[in-house]
């Protein structure tokens, strides 16, 4: 989450109370910088080396019936999803109420105007980046796009797909995070957005040659290209064909992120193949809206991981809004080849450079615990020392653990309980011992501080699930596994120097 005193010097040209601060990086910010108003914004913020984490999510409505809500609880609008959304270095949303105080002149009857104030509870909930390039980002006016403008920059917010004219408008925000450059473009797809012109305010529309060449235009001044869609067919929860086909020109383009909303409800994201794989969400749905209805109160946020080579990872999850009241995000599991961040699951997409450091002859000839299955020699408790961990089988022997479950079979063919344990390498000493394991282990590669392992029955060696345990201080915290299949390794796959869990060919 970009910290707010790095957004200052964009904030300094509007009149306005100073930001809300959120949490944030504490090194020395890099001043931001900006040119004249509503062009091309840039600004700076130092997490870990050459990779940003990038949230996003769909419609944000302050307006209407979420307006009451925002006055009489407005500390409990996001309390619930602050901390997720201050876990990404830059979060972004599509911002579907103008911030103005003006009348409602659009034909549409669907006023959705919100107090500019408003603008303060972004800020608190940890956003950075909103796009205002929808259809009703004008329904005030032309003032009311740059009143929203004022409202977030006033906040310490950028936004994006809007402008004082359209050049402005069409323009990207580029957020620098630690030498990594993110550009993020913004464009309407309804066509009933408030168009700018070359002498009026409004929003980006989606022009196929235009948006080509602003791609090409940020694609030369940025790492990674992330481009904001409005648009597509209302409570359809299925990918919509024709934001499937903007997805599609818009990664021939160049896009490495393709973030749709619009329908207000979630549909699936999807990645297009290629030298640089494209993370496709044609809707993210609504994550704050005033429409009661199930599936219009439950949205999709989408993260990924990126690097200058576009996007290493990303996960997927669910944020319901019941009461206009944001709840906490769940994450979903990954579909295929995944990693383990931060004792969270993410979806690889594209091959990370990974191995199962295997476990020396003369290792596995002085460990005297029992019969090996799967050994693998690392660093487990990240102590800079060489563990050696070792699956292994011994004679079944009644202990609290086992004896707790009476009625579950213990013991395999011969006899035997499984068991997994980690000792230092050079003598062979115990750090950590399993006493009877639940599931045995079939396969297994020690990572940096973790292990990664698959799963299979006492008696049957197909793996039925895999994971990871990370190793907290005394012992293994045990995240959720995986089910079905897959090989465990470990790869860098953050860029932090440390080997981390990774699940292949699932």
């Amino acid at each position: 989450m970009l910290a707010a005193a790095l957004l200052l010097a964009v904030a300094a040209a509007c009149d306005g109370a100073a930001p809300t601060t959120a949490e944030g990086p504490t090194t020395t910010p890099v001043p931001a910088t900006t040119t004249e108003a509503g062009t091309t914004t840039t600004t700076t913020v130092p997490p870990s080396e050459g990779v940003g984490r990038i949230l996003l999510v769909g419609d944000v409505m302050l307006g209407r019936g979420v307006a009451p809500i925002v006055a009489g609880d407005p500390d409990g609008v996001f309390e619930h999803v602050r901390h997720s959304i201050a876990q990404a270095d830059v979060a972004a949303a599509n911002l579907e109420s103008p911030l103005t105080t003006r009348p409602h002149v659009s034909e549409n009857p669907n006023a959705l105007e919100a107090d500019p104030a408003a603008a303060s509870l972004l800020a608190a909930a940890g956003f950075d980046v909103v796009s205002v390039a929808n259809n009703h980002a004008g329904d005030a006016g032309p003032e009311s796009v740059t009143d929203t403008i004022e409202a977030a920059d006033s906040a310490g917010i950028l936004t994006v797909g809007g402008g004082w004219d359209a050049t402005a408008a069409g323009a990207p925000v580029i957020v620098d995070v630690d030498g990594l450059t993110i550009a993020f473009l913004a464009f309407d797809a309804t066509q009933q957005g408030l168009a700018a012109t070359a002498t009026s305010a409004g929003i980006a529309r989606y022009q196929g040659t235009e948006a080509e060449e602003r791609i090409a235009d940020a694609r030369a001044s940025a790492d990674v290209v992330i481009v904001s869609v409005h648009g597509g067919i209302e409570y359809l929860p299925e990918s919509d064909p024709a934001m499937e086909r903007i997805a599609a020109d818009l990664s021939a383009w160049g896009a490495d992120v393709v973030w749709g909303h619009g329908s207000h409800v979630a549909q699936p994201v999807s990645v297009l193949p290629g030298q640089r794989p494209v993370v496709v969400a044609t809707s993210l749905g609504n994550f704050l809206f005033d429409q009661e209805r199930e599936i219009t109160e439950t949205g999709a946020v989408l993260e990924v991981l990126v690097d200058r080579d576009g996007v290493i990872a990303y996960r997927t999850g669910t944020s319901r809004h019941p009461q206009q009241r944001a709840e906490p995000i769940t994450w979903d599991l990954p579909p295929g080849d995944a990693a383990l961040l931060d004792l969270e699951w993410w979806q690889l997409t594209r091959e990370v450079p990974a191995q199962a450091p295997q476990a020396s002859a003369d290792l596995l000839d002085r460990f005297d615990g029992g019969d090996v299955t799967a050994a693998s020699t690392g660093d487990v408790t990240g102590n800079d020392s060489e563990e050696l961990v070792v699956s292994f089988r011994r004679p079944f022997q009644a202990n609290p653990v086992n004896s707790a479950f009476p009625d579950r079979d213990w013991r395999d063919e011969e006899g035997r309980s499984a068991h997994l344990g980690a000792y230092v390498a050079d003598d062979l000493s115990p750090v950590w011992v399993a006493g009877t394991l639940f599931r045995p282990i079939a396969t297994l590669a020690a990572c940096d501080g973790s292990v990664a392992l698959a799963f299979d029955d006492l008696d049957d060696p197909t793996v039925v699930a895999t994971g990871a345990w990370v190793w907290q201080s005394f012992g293994f915290t045990i995240p959720v596994e995986l089910p079905g299949s897959g090989t465990p390794a470990c790869g860098d796959v953050d860029h932090d120097g440390l080997a981390d869990p990774v699940i292949l060919h699932r």
